[in-house]
């Protein structure tokens, strides 16, 4: 799915984040000037949210932070990176974190992630040009985003997907399915009090049944372009 007419402005955009960009590193104290793009990714198992995001981070330039958000918060906190991965993503307890800081004499519950995980994710946010890959970014950024992209797909799609990626049985592949989106759906729910599965938390929802890996990206580049000429008018007062 490739839109002709749209791909000459959308690769404009780009070139104006990629100078926005030399000139923020240049001005650093130009905080009225526009930062790049941030774009935030949702998904289910298997619904190719991985390769939205290398695929937007190759095409913008743009960081990629998803499982380094967690490494970053253990560095800058002198953390156990292997203690913070149970809070990554995962449905955790807080009982057996609780038992297991206790014994290392480094207590980390969930209020403590969470306050870190958000303190992260807006310094991270903060000079643009940055693509996020779950990790709730989307329920920590709001509006503050360029756009909040939700991937989903039917069950039987996704689990070829998986078994052909990682060679398993289609029941392999089927048992961590549920077991992935069953986590992930658990970490938003208790970690931000939200329901993963609400399209209001999102900007675009995209069923990648039908649609390829290239298809979704041009998807996306599009309502980021929108999103661009719209905050272009209100900032030059012409809506």
């Amino acid at each position: 799915m490739r839109f002709p007419v749209t791909e000459k402005l959308i690769q404009r955009q780009i070139n104006h984040w990629s100078r926005l960009r030399e000139l923020l590193r240049d001005q650093p104290v130009a905080a009225e000037v526009e930062a790049g793009p941030v774009v935030t990714i949702s998904r289910l198992a298997g619904s190719g949210g991985r390769t939205l995001a290398t695929g937007l981070r190759d095409r913008l330039g743009l960081q990629l932070q998803d499982h380094s958000i967690v490494d970053r918060i253990a560095r800058t906190r002198k953390l156990d990176p292997e203690l913070l991965a149970m809070l990554d993503e995962q449905d955790f307890r807080q009982t057996d974190l609780w038992v297991r800081g206790v014994l290392e004499n480094r207590l980390f519950l969930k209020e403590q992630y969470r306050h870190a995980l958000t303190e992260t994710i807006d310094e991270l946010a903060t000079p643009g040009g940055v693509v996020f890959l779950g990790r709730g970014a989307n329920h920590v950024l709001g509006h503050r985003a360029t756009l909040r992209v939700r991937l989903v797909a039917g069950c039987a799609t996704r689990q070829t997907r998986l078994a052909e990626k990682m060679g398993l049985s289609r029941a392999e592949a089927r048992a961590l399915l549920d077991e992935t989106d069953r986590r992930r759906d658990a970490y938003v729910r208790k970690l931000f009090g939200a329901d993963p599965h609400e399209p209001s938390h999102y900007d675009l929802v995209i069923n990648t049944d039908r649609l390829s890996p290239a298809d979704v990206q041009e998807l996306v580049l599009l309502a980021m372009l929108g999103v661009a000429h719209r905050d272009h008018k209100q900032m030059s007062g012409t809506v």
